[in-house]
């Protein structure tokens, strides 16, 4: 009995010891690719790129559902260095993006282009689109929303 004691010791000192070296070279790779992780995201140093959005929600109002909208988000890179946006993400499947995939040099504007599809919904309606780019957060999010009316039934005979 002693024996299963010991090794059991053995075994959970050898794991803890494992880990610890695994979380030093976590933290060596941080240092060496310039990044630090803030409350689980990672974020970079030094100079970044900044979004500067004319607006960052938009509502279209009362639409019929089936109606199809769309909105362009205007912005500039207020940063000090290009800024480059790796990935566009929607709430769901009716909400589409369309960017740009070049850097856009600082001082410069563009446009982020939303389209929603609002078969099969009713209600209010919000939708958030979340950006990921060499920015201070590494994201960004600009919101739509929209009241959709149910499509008006055709009487049958």
């Amino acid at each position: 009995m002693k024996f299963i004691k010991a090794l059991s010791v053995l075994a959970l000192a050898t794991l803890m010891i494992a880990c610890g070296e695994k979380k030093s070279e976590s933290s060596a790779t941080a240092e060496s690719t310039k990044v630090e992780v803030v409350q689980g995201t990672v974020a970079p140093t030094g100079p970044v790129a900044k979004f500067q959005f004319e607006e960052k929600e938009f509502d279209f109002g009362e639409i019929t559902e089936g109606d199809k909208v769309t909105h362009v988000f205007n912005y500039k890179n207020t940063g000090e260095v290009p800024l480059l946006i790796t990935n566009v993400r929607t709430t769901c499947g009716c909400t589409a993006p369309n960017w740009s995939k070049e850097p856009l040099a600082p001082g410069e504007t563009a446009e982020l282009t939303v389209s929603f599809n609002s078969a099969h919904k009713k209600g209010t309606q919000v939708k958030r689109v979340t950006i990921s780019a060499n920015v201070e957060d590494g994201m960004d999010v600009v919101t739509i929303r929209a009241k959709v009316n149910p499509k008006e039934e055709k009487a049958t005979m």
